[in-house]
């Protein structure tokens, strides 16, 4: 009876969540559509207005979006019809951070209900910095987020790179036994399909991804296994090729160039307390396992996703008229949410953990109890921006 109850109490909040999903998913159709309209000095400031035009009067294809945007214009309700696809990208991105969820309890041997893991698959999907109004006066330009609302290829992207972390993890034991045909394909498709939109992922992934490949090499994997996954990676490295001649070839102007902290500064009002405040909930947890790190293959990969994003914002800016637009930012995005999944899923241990800080009560108290509160202001200061975004403000608010 007693577990019963127990499922009961799930299936509920899995109806409530799914409830408030849908309610995301209009309110997230109605900012969209409004931002593919947007010209200059009008409300719902966005990128998407001059994405669709890139693909749709100018023919400029970097992105695979470019052709949906291009396919879609044309139809009937063409506006709304984007509107709708970049939806159900954030909703499929909340269901991929759900599955990965699940695959991480599965990899720690922890079991927490279906209903609570996509509660918190869709905060991951909300946090942003931790806003505080004396650090910088606006809530996303000057701090570093996880979570887009304006940027339709970063949208995108980070829908796709959540099922090919997802898959990662599902293949990353089983590849020294056997990888399959189907399976070498599905990753290197989904890879294709993440970088295809925007590189940022690949650039801060594939890195992280040959380092472990390299460690299992010293671990006496086969060298052939070990090949056979990292060539998962080369197709994605193509489209990197293409994507870098349409935006660096010669004609553009365009390039790179090492400038430390610059884009960090960038329009920041706080830019080293500000670095902070974008991974305070991370920091905390973060804190008290310094010393697991090298104990736990996921969360090392995981800090190291994030290290390569941070050492490539830090340390790169585009040169020519690209200059400006900050644009390795959305590698340290995307490792953000990465940084979120991981320190989240150690909260969560922990506070199953009942050995965790045992000896020290009152300290083990004090730590669950600020870091779910941090975590929780990373959320509600995303829904405040969100809310902020809806009424037709510039996300320069």
């Amino acid at each position: 009876m007693k577990k019963r109850n127990e499922l009961t109490k799930d299936n509920y909040l899995m109806i409530g969540v799914l409830f408030l999903n849908a309610i995301y998913g209009v309110l997230l159709t109605y900012l969209h559509y409004n931002q593919t309209f947007f010209v200059e000095g009008a409300p719902f400031e966005a990128d998407l207005s001059f994405h669709i035009r890139m693909a749709v009067e100018d023919n400029w294809f970097y992105s695979f979006t470019a052709f949906i945007y291009v396919f879609l214009y044309k139809l009937p309700f063409g506006n709304m019809l984007i509107a709708l696809f970049l939806a159900v990208c954030h909703l499929g991105t909340i269901y991929g951070t759900y599955l990965l969820l699940k695959e991480i309890w599965k990899h720690y041997g922890l079991q927490l209900k279906n209903g609570m893991t996509y509660l918190l698959a869709t905060g991951l999907n909300l946090v942003m910095a931790f806003y505080v109004k004396a650090v910088n006066y606006r809530h996303y330009i000057g701090y570093q987020n996880a979570t887009v609302w304006h940027n339709s290829t970063y949208i995108c992207m980070k829908f796709a790179s959540v099922f090919v972390l997802w898959y990662f993890l599902k293949l990353m034991n089983s590849y020294k036994e056997k990888l399959t045909v189907k399976q070498w394909i599905t990753f290197s498709l989904l890879l294709v399909l993440s970088t295809g939109v925007k590189p940022s992922f690949l650039l801060v992934f594939a890195p992280v991804m040959a380092l472990m490949l390299l460690a299992d090499l010293f671990q006496k994997v086969k060298f052939s296994k070990i090949f056979a996954f990292g060539m998962t990676v080369v197709p994605s490295l193509a489209i990197v090729l293409w994507q870098n001649l349409v935006l660096f070839g010669e004609d553009t102007g365009n390039g790179f160039i090492i400038k430390p902290f610059y884009t960090l500064a960038q329009r920041s009002d706080n830019p080293k307390v500000a670095l902070l405040f974008s991974v305070l909930f991370p920091a905390i947890v973060g804190i008290f396992h310094i010393k697991d790190v090298w104990k736990d293959k996921v969360y090392l990969g995981s800090l190291m996703i994030w290290a390569v994003g941070f050492l490539e914002v830090f340390l790169f800016v585009e040169s020519g008229n690209r200059s400006k637009d900050a644009n390795f930012m959305w590698g340290y995005s995307i490792s953000l949410f990465v940084l979120f999944v991981i320190s989240l899923v150690r909260l969560v241990r922990d506070f199953k953990n009942k050995n965790f800080l045992s000896k020290f009560k009152s300290l083990r108290y004090a730590y669950l109890g600020v870091a779910t509160a941090c975590f929780v202001y990373h959320i509600l200061s995303g829904i405040w921006f969100l809310g902020i975004l809806l009424t037709g403000a510039t996300y320069f608010s």
